[in-house]
Parts: structure tokens; sequence; C-alpha cells
């Protein structure tokens, strides 16, 4: 698929209705096209120029919040519930896309959680051995071999062998391109105002006319998805920037995926052209205009950061962004029904730390509540847990660059 899809031709009627042709409304999409529903995707921009690809794509089964924190907050079994259906993404990813992930830069790498100072070591031991106990391999590093393996300044780090970096716009587009030889309508410069409902479907009216009737919709937007969903979530300002190519280029592209205990923290990954892409210093939400203002200044603590973490001075950069992003109480992401709320809406919002990972069980929730079936990750990703979670304003754990660009 191009860069640009095109406009929406005039009013249309299909089986499901998905808003947002992001990464998560593409494997949402790609789920559905083995039932032979007709489907129509709706993006205010072009496909993949959302969130997706605002993302420094670190693609990991950990989430912000501890296995041991979940555990205390949605009990025992559905914490480790989530963080073995994370684990078992990458197999889904790598057997569903392969030709597709060799074209669009995959590559597994290590995950390098550091402790951010020494009183975080004992709660990082912690979580090291909550992991292991549920079969996740994970291994830990001291403060000396740390900084050998990595020149990383810290005390101690889990060390983990899964995690994966890829280009995920390219990953869309090609996504989105298989979806539309199977019959999948695509559909830019396409903005939900509202959604309407009537007793047999749901009416969606875009901007400039050309409203859309299904049967069914699912809501994929990113954190805009917000204007839509209940108030699952809260939304920060993340900052990231690029370098240009290191003098040792094989270094960078040696890199792990490294990121902190801090809240918020400093993350980073190599490129495989040399360069080192990283970010944090987040803030919250207050407008895009505040947002873009501060973007001279966070990149100065990006670059503070990782002079403090590696000892040398960073090299030059490239290129900086800043970007939007919404985060859950519990670091999960909301997808399928409301409880109590229309039962032809879905929802998939991949919020939190792992966005994409997330995204990957999107496709098949949707499919199961479509079809009437219950889905085993219910539990966990779904509405009904928020008995146990508090919904909306949440302290504590930030995420990095999820994010939506101005």
């Amino acid at each position: 698929m191009g860069d640009a899809g095109p406009a929406l031709p005039g009013p249309l009627d299909c089986d499901v209705a998905i808003i947002g042709a992001g990464i998560t409304g593409a494997l949402v999409a790609d789920a559905l096209v083995a039932t032979g529903l007709r489907v129509v995707m709706l993006d205010q921009r072009e496909p993949a120029l959302g969130s997706t690809a605002a993302s420094t794509a670190l693609l990991q089964y950990e989430n912000d919040t501890h296995l041991t924190d979940l555990a205390r907050m949605l009990g025992a079994q559905r914490a480790t519930l989530a963080y073995r259906a994370c684990v078992r993404s990458f197999a889904v990813l790598e057997a569903r896309f392969p030709e597709l992930l060799a074209q669009s830069d995959y590559q597994r790498r290590e995950s390098v959680y550091l402790a951010a100072d020494e009183k975080a070591v004992d709660r990082l031991r912690a979580e090291l051995a909550a992991r292991q106990a549920i079969g996740i391999h994970v291994d830990w590093l001291d403060e000396a071999e740390l900084r050998k393996r990595h020149g990383c300044r810290r005390p101690g780090a889990i060390v983990s062998s899964l995690a994966a970096t890829l280009d995920p716009v390219r990953f869309t587009r090609g996504v989105l391109s298989g979806c539309v030889r199977h019959g999948v309508q695509v559909y830019s410069r396409a903005m939900v105002e509202r959604i309407e409902e009537s007793s047999d479907a749901l009416l969606l009216h875009v901007a400039g006319g050309g409203n859309v009737r299904a049967a069914q919709v699912v809501v994929a937007a990113g954190y805009e998805s917000m204007r839509f969903a209940p108030p699952v979530a809260d939304i920060d300002n993340t900052f990231a920037l690029v370098t240009e190519p290191l003098a040792d280029a094989q270094r960078a592209a040696a890199l792990p995926q490294i990121w902190e205990s801090a809240r918020p923290y400093l993350y980073l990954r190599g490129t495989r052209d040399g360069r080192v892409m990283l970010g944090g210093a987040d803030v919250r939400f207050k407008s895009a205009v505040a947002r873009e203002a501060l973007l001279p200044r966070q990149v100065r603590q990006l670059a503070a950061a990782y002079e403090e973490l590696f000892g040398e001075k960073l090299p030059p950069i490239a290129h900086t962004w800043a970007g939007s992003f919404a985060t859950t109480p519990d670091g999960l992401p909301y997808i399928g029904r409301v409880p109590g709320w229309n039962p032809r809406l879905q929802f998939a919002l991949c919020y939190g730390g792992n966005g994409i990972t997330f995204a990957v069980h999107a496709g098949d929730i949707v499919r199961a509540g479509i079809e009437g079936r219950e889905h085993p990750l219910e539990p966990v990703f779904g509405f009904g847990r928020s008995e146990t979670v508090q919904l909306g304003e949440q302290g504590g754990e930030r995420k990095r660059a999820r994010a939506v660009e101005s």
C-alpha cells in the first residue's frame, strides 16, 4: 500500500468499520479478513502516520508495571496470564508475517532493564525471581558485567533475550496492503466526528460527509480513541531523538534495548545504520502547542541522561520529535466491549508499555467478540477487569513513545 489511501467516496455500508489505520487497526483488519466480512477502515490522516509513525518501536513482553505489582493489582493468576500473553506475541507475530517482518527491518534484540540506583536493586531482584517463577527466562547482570558488556553505569539490570525492533510504518503498510488485496477498503482523510446508534447498526458521521453505516465498529485510533471511549487512561507527552551515525556504527547496531526502573525513564536502542535512538523526559499533556514548546528543553534532558548513563557526550543529533501517548493504571490495554455499552461497539486501546505487543492479540479478541465467543485474554485485557483497577486519573508509572505527532 502506498503512502496515501483514497478519500471516502460517499455513504457506505459495511459489516465492520475500523476507526484508525495504524498498526493496531491493521492487525485487527488482518484478523477479520478470513471471516469474509465487509471491512472498511477510516483514518483522519494517511495510513500509519499517527502514533505508528512516531513510535520508537521497542517490542517487549515486559510491562511498565512489574509482574510483582500487577499480581497485587489483579491477582497472581491474571498477572501471569498477561505476562505470558506478551511473551507469546513474538511467536504469533513471527509465524503470521515472516516475509513482511524481514522486509520491515525486524530484528530480535536483548532487553536490558536497569536498576536506576542502589535502592532499586532489591526490587528488581524480586521482579527477576517472579518472572523466573512463571517460566520466563531472565538473568541478572551485576554492575561490573553491565559496564563491560554495554557501558552502562548502573548497579545492576535484568536482561532478557526476548525483545525486538522493527520499522512500524513499513510493517503497517505491508499488513494493510495484504488486507486491501483481500477486499478491505481503507480510506484516508476521513475523520469520524461522532458515532450514532440505531437499532440494527452504528452510523459513523465523517467530517465533510460520506457517512458509514456499520453492523459493528472497532475504535483503534490510539489515544485519540478517548473521544469515544470511557476514561480508562491518562495522556502524557514524551520526547525522542535520533543521532547521526556513530563513528563506530557497529557499536550502535549491537546495542540492546535499554530502559530503567526510574519513572519517567530513559529508553534507547541502536539502529542498523549505526545511530542511537533515545527518548523519555515525559511530562503531563496540556496541549500540543505546549508540548512542542517544551521539546528543546526536554531534548537537553535526554542528552544529559545519556551522558550520565554512559559517561560520554551524546553524538550529534539528527532529528528530534515530541508526541502524546496514553497510559492505563495497570499498564495493560483495554480491548473488546465495554460492559453496559452498545454491544456493536468494540475498542482496541493498546495503551501502556507494549502497544505493538498488545496489538498482536487485539485482532483475535475483537474477532471473538464479533463471533460471539469468549476470549481467554478478556480477564486481563478486557474492560471487565476495571472492578479491580481504578479508572481515570493515574499516578505512578509512565511510558515511552507510543506517541502521536502534531
